[in-house]
């Protein structure tokens, strides 16, 4: 199991930045190429649970053979004794997209007392839809494996992108190729180099990466909110003077993000996130304490939600006291 935290876009690790909107978990080594973590529920035993995600051409581009492979993990939530699998993956239009389970060997399923050979993963080849055409929709389906109920995770990545770049690059099918042959046990084996998750590095790691190589996505699992420095008067202490202060942060190209204060004590305010990843938003503020709930949204269908520290509004902020003894003759 792993933790969500901050890290930079490049290497893509689990995480918020800063104040941290969610602490959100999944069941694997390591996030490595995963691009956009969707949770579920599935509300009544041996009921179906779905989730709605979406290619937009302008965020993912196919690989060298014209289509991307997607790879998707699922687990119960922290919270949840759910045995989560995925059921069905459909088109928009109904229509059933093939995909492929991979299984744990026999050594690995003694070695960890797995429960089932069968991964929680799957890999599953689509097409891009052309610059300028509609996102591509499609709903993954998910079902209890034990017929319980509960909350899951379910993580997107991108199979073969071994640095986390959200490129699949012909270096990241050399790094794979220098860990061929070890399993989840041996030293030196890493989870970003196991394209279908099953806890080893083979033949078939190296087949998902070499048919992904070009593939590409701008979507990212990391969001940040920062309170500005310069809104920040006096010392820092998130008390300030300025009834406009301004956030910045990162979240996937594009996304929407939204600041809600808790108790109405400001009308709060809406950013886009440039194409760089970025985005810079004024917020008023009311008297006294002002706590937001914020909320990043982006094409993919991917929701980050939760609170950050407060920011206090004060006519007369703590200032920085010299406190260096005057020397006198």
């Amino acid at each position: 199991m792993f933790v969500f935290k901050a890290r930079p876009r490049k290497t893509r690790k689990p995480g918020l930045a800063v104040d941290a909107l969610e602490d959100r978990r999944v069941l694997s080594a390591g996030m490595g190429s995963t691009f956009a973590i969707i949770p579920g529920t599935m509300a009544e035993a041996n009921k179906v649970s779905t989730v709605d995600v979406k290619l937009d051409p302008t965020h993912f581009s196919a690989g060298n053979r014209g289509r991307i492979t997607l790879g998707i993990d699922v687990a119960a939530d922290p919270n949840s004794q759910a045995k989560p699998m995925v059921a069905a993956i459909k088109a928009a239009n109904g229509r059933n997209i093939p995909y492929q389970h991979a299984r744990y060997s026999k050594t690995l399923v003694q070695a960890q007392n797995i429960g089932t050979p069968i991964s929680t993963a799957v890999t599953l080849t689509v097409a891009v839809p052309r610059a300028g055409q509609a996102p591509a929709g499609y709903q993954v389906q998910v079902k209890g494996a034990t017929g319980d109920a509960g909350s899951y995770l379910l993580g997107f990545y991108l199979p073969g992108d071994v640095d986390g770049d959200g490129v699949v690059s012909k270096d990241d099918v050399a790094a794979i190729a220098s860990k061929f042959g070890r399993t989840s046990t041996d030293d030196g084996y890493s989870f970003d180099a196991d394209a279908n998750r099953d806890g080893k590095i083979d033949a078939r790691d190296l087949r998902l990466a070499g048919q992904n190589i070009g593939a590409r996505t701008t979507i990212s699992p990391v969001a940040s909110v920062n309170l500005d420095p310069a809104s920040d008067t006096g010392i820092s202490d998130r008390i300030t003077d300025q009834r406009v202060v301004k956030f910045t942060g990162s979240a996937s190209p594009d996304a929407t993000v939204v600041f809600e204060e808790i108790n109405g004590n400001s009308p709060g305010a809406v950013a886009t996130v440039g194409a760089d990843g970025k985005y810079g938003v004024d917020v008023p503020i009311g008297d006294g304490s002002n706590t937001f709930k914020v909320t990043t949204s982006d094409s993919f269908g991917q929701t980050i939600s939760g609170g950050i520290a407060p920011v206090y509004f004060s006519t007369n902020p703590p200032k920085v006291v010299n406190t260096i003894p005057t020397r006198h003759g």
